[in-house]
Parts: C-alpha cells; sequence; structure tokens
C-alpha cells in the first residue's frame, strides 16, 4: 500500500486507467469485427480498475489515521468496510450482468445504491482525512468538498491529489 502514497500522479494515472483503455479497446475491437465482447475480460478489467482506486482512496485514509493526532483522527474501519462491500457487490452484481438471460433481481437496485453510498462514503472519509491532516484541524464539507470530487472524477483528480498526498504523507516515510 506504500505505493499508493509514494507513486507519482502519472504512475497512478496510467495504473488506474490502463485496464478502462485495454477495455474500451477490447469492446471497440470486437465490434470492428462484428463480434461479441467478451464480457468477462470487460468486466475483470473494470474490476481491477476499481480495485486500484479503492486500494489508493484506503491507502491515503489509512496513511492519515496513522499521521493524525488522536483528537483529530477517525477510524477508517466504515470506510474499509464500505470499499469490502462496495467490492463485492461489484464482483457478484457482475454475475448478473454477464448473464442477463437469468434476470435481474428486483433488489439489485438496493444493492447498488448501497455500493454508491458506500463509496461517497469512502472518498468523503478520505477527503476529509487528508483535509484534517494538511489543516491539522476538524474540517467541514465546504473544507474537504474540493477532495472530495477530485477523488470522485479520479482520472482529473489523481492529477492534483496525488502531488498533495506524496507531500503531506511521503516525506514522512522514513520515520514511519
Amino acid at each position: 500500500m506504500k505505493f499508493f502514497i509514494t507513486a507519482k500522479h502519472w504512475q497512478l494515472f496510467i495504473l488506474l486507467m490502463l485496464p478502462m483503455f485495454l477495455s474500451q479497446l477490447l469492446v471497440f475491437n470486437s465490434f470492428q469485427t462484428n463480434e461479441m465482447p467478451n464480457t468477462t475480460t470487460v468486466f475483470g478489467l473494470t474490476l481491477m480498475m476499481m480495485l486500484i482506486l479503492f486500494a489508493w482512496v484506503g491507502s491515503i485514509a489509512s496513511e492519515c489515521f496513522k499521521r493524525l493526532p488522536p483528537e483529530l483522527a477517525s477510524s477508517p474501519t466504515k470506510m474499509y468496510v464500505g470499499l469490502v462491500y462496495a467490492s463485492l457487490y461489484l464482483v457478484v452484481a457482475s454475475n448478473f450482468f454477464m448473464n442477463p438471460q437469468h434476470g435481474l433481481p428486483s433488489l439489485i437496485v438496493l444493492f447498488h445504491l448501497l455500493a454508491m453510498v458506500a463509496i461517497f462514503y469512502s472518498i468523503g472519509f478520505t477527503a476529509k482525512q487528508l483535509i484534517k491532516l494538511e489543516q491539522q484541524k476538524d474540517a467541514s464539507f465546504v473544507d474537504y468538498c474540493g477532495p472530495f470530487f477530485l477523488l470522485w472524477f479520479f482520472p482529473i483528480g489523481v492529477w492534483f491529489l496525488q502531488p498533495k498526498v506524496n507531500k503531506l504523507l511521503s516525506n514522512e516515510e522514513t520515520e514511519s
């Protein structure tokens, strides 16, 4: 997990976007040859990208938790539960989407909404922890809304957030 803290923004961008680029390339190529795309590969690459994103978000929150003073630190346990739930949802739901002939259960909507809430909670928690570490005081949503949206729109946000993560967390790596 230290990689996600010490990596450069361009390295993370490539790591995050390569699976999606390959997935889109596979789909585009299959349409060019009038074949159906291999859904297992497409979902596998999408899952890989999401797991890399979740690992990056979890690494930032974990390192912030370690470095924040006890009065400012919030336990990342709920965030980890949210990321694990969202990951499990992606794996289980992909089976339903890859086999549409069986039909989608109506509960999938509820599980999908819960996964979205878990992801939003996780990126909100991480953004707040990062700003609390930077400012050394508690933060309101107004304070951390910038990093929140940058995490949400991560292909753009990685270019702005990762240098901040490198500055705040990497320079103390030798002390940990």
